[in-house]
């Protein structure tokens, strides 16, 4: 034990010598949904020192867009600076966009939250089969369930939740005629009642995967929930899922109305974004989410994920019918915002909410948006997009560049504008990128597009996707020759109504 403690110490020692920076600035942002990416990077003229050139090259750039509200973090490595507190957020600022506000602030990052050695383990939870409509009933049984997932993570996988998304595009079983390939795969909905999580699990403990999956399959049969675990055989890509059990429609009721039989079960209109920032650690999901369900709040939408090892767990909170909705956005300590949160989005008398004694969360930081207006895509009446074509479908982007030479905002908002010739709604409903090995930018996403023409039917969908999808490929990358951002074959760009084409 004692040499497994040294040798932690010593790759820790190891990666902390061997960093570019001790300190990290960064930018969170909260605010409706509709602008473009690249818009949402520029500075704010109060923010001192100012960021000048540099807002345009995050190192870590990420974006999750739901609900008509988005969420954006960017962030830059800076040099050593003292600190009163692990995190400091400044207060939020007001930003050219309507009812959009930013938070600057600096952190020191935990060296000791390792996670790249792990295996990871990714699972689809399905909530409903229906479409993605959550009343106030489901916002709360979906914070249940999250918080026992991430619980999960912790004390069976005893590894950290690397990513965590709700809502999330389902994924609908393939027909035994299907090709190997995936292309006769039938069309999906955008977004569906679904988690999609990833827990990395420590390769040294054999056990843990089988605990954690063992450990997801009990809490699905208990609920009711569909599952699915990624599919590790030879030959499969991310993307591909293996069938645990499906959805169990009576189950998930009847846990549902003897959980929460007293709050209502018609649309949120109004909601706020919640999000708890500072240094990762092992458990911090869990412990969050724990916690602020625990003031009877639901979750209409969560994303958990870390940037330059700073832990983000932002969460879409349903506003309380009669809830004052002209609340302004807020910054501070954890204590105080778990009042805020209870007073502005509490849908029942939970038992044990009081949590103001818990010093585990000292060094956290909460940044609340104003109450924002919801809207809900339109969808089919199962999961699954329906035959008319007139729904949101997904269309998954994967990218490779030099650093500095398009930023990954601006790349985004180049694909959104090359596809809507083709489509009467384009949005970039998650989006990851970071600068690795190399100082080369890698990043992944997801766009929801809405055809400006409705197809004949589900064939003609996909066909007539396959072939938006390429042209809007081949014009990005038309554009980043023609303007010499790009050297040429240096950079690598592929767009696909696919996920699992994208690693092929």
């Amino acid at each position: 034990m004692h040499g497994s403690r040294f040798a932690e110490l010593a790759t820790i020692a190891a990666e902390a010598a061997g960093a570019d920076t001790s300190s990290v600035r960064l930018r969170l942002i909260h605010g409706p949904a509709g602008f473009p990416p690249d818009g949402l990077t520029r500075p704010v003229p109060a923010f001192e020192p100012p960021l000048h050139d540099l807002a345009q090259w995050p190192s870590d750039f990420w974006l999750f867009s739901v609900a008509g509200v988005a969420i954006c973090v960017c962030a830059w490595p800076t040099p050593a600076k003292v600190f009163s507190e692990p995190f400091e957020v400044g207060p939020p600022q007001a930003t050219d966009r309507p009812d959009t506000y930013a938070y600057d602030g600096f952190s020191v990052p935990n060296p000791g939250f390792l996670n790249e050695p792990n295996r990871r383990i990714d699972a689809l939870l399905t909530l409903n089969s229906s479409h993605w409509a959550p009343s106030y009933r489901d916002c709360l049984v979906t914070g249940v369930v999250l918080a026992r997932a991430c619980q999960l993570a912790l004390e069976h996988g005893h590894g950290p939740v690397v990513h965590l998304h709700t809502p999330v595009a389902p994924f609908i079983d393939q027909q035994v005629s299907a090709r190997g390939d995936g292309s006769h795969e039938r069309l999906r909905d955008a977004i569906g009642p679904c988690v999609r999580l990833s827990v990395a699990v420590d390769p040294h403990e054999p056990t843990a995967r089988l605990d954690f999956e063992q450990g997801l399959v009990a809490l699905a049969e208990e609920y009711g929930l569909g599952l699915k675990l990624n599919d590790r055989r030879f030959n499969r890509v991310p993307g591909e899922w293996f069938t645990i059990r499906g959805f169990d429609r009576e189950r998930y009721r009847q846990v549902r109305a003897r959980m929460f039989p007293d709050p209502p079960m018609h649309l949120p209109k109004h909601a706020v974004v919640a999000t708890v920032l500072g240094p990762a650690r092992l458990g911090m999901a869990a412990d969050v989410i724990a916690h602020l369900r625990a003031t009877g709040a639901g979750v209409l939408a969560a994303a958990v994920s870390s940037v330059r090892k700073i832990g983000f767990v932002n969460l879409v909170l349903p506003l309380a019918e009669g809830a004052d909705v002209s609340a302004p956005a807020w910054s501070g300590g954890w204590h105080d915002g778990v009042k805020l949160i209870a007073e502005r989005c509490r849908l029942y008398d939970a038992d044990g909410a009081d949590h103001g004694d818990d010093d585990a969360f000292a060094g956290f930081k909460v940044a609340l948006s104003a109450p924002m207006r919801c809207s809900y895509p339109q969808s089919s009446r199962r999961t699954g997009a329906s035959v008319t074509g007139r729904v949101p479908y997904p269309l998954w982007l994967r990218w490779e560049i030099p650093n500095r030479t398009v930023g990954s905002p601006l790349l985004l908002s180049m694909v959104a504008e090359n596809l809507s010739p083709y489509a009467e709604h384009t949005e970039v409903a998650y989006a990851q990128a970071r600068v690795g090995r190399g100082d080369v930018v890698r990043g992944r996403a997801k766009l929801v597009v809405l055809l400006a023409q409705a197809p004949r039917d589900v064939a003609d969908a996909q066909a007539v996707l396959n072939e938006v999808a390429e042209r809007a490929q081949e014009r990005t990358l038309e554009q980043l020759a023609d303007r010499r951002l790009v050297g040429p074959g240096r950079v690598r760009l592929r767009l696909s109504p696919r996920e699992r084409w994208l690693t092929t």
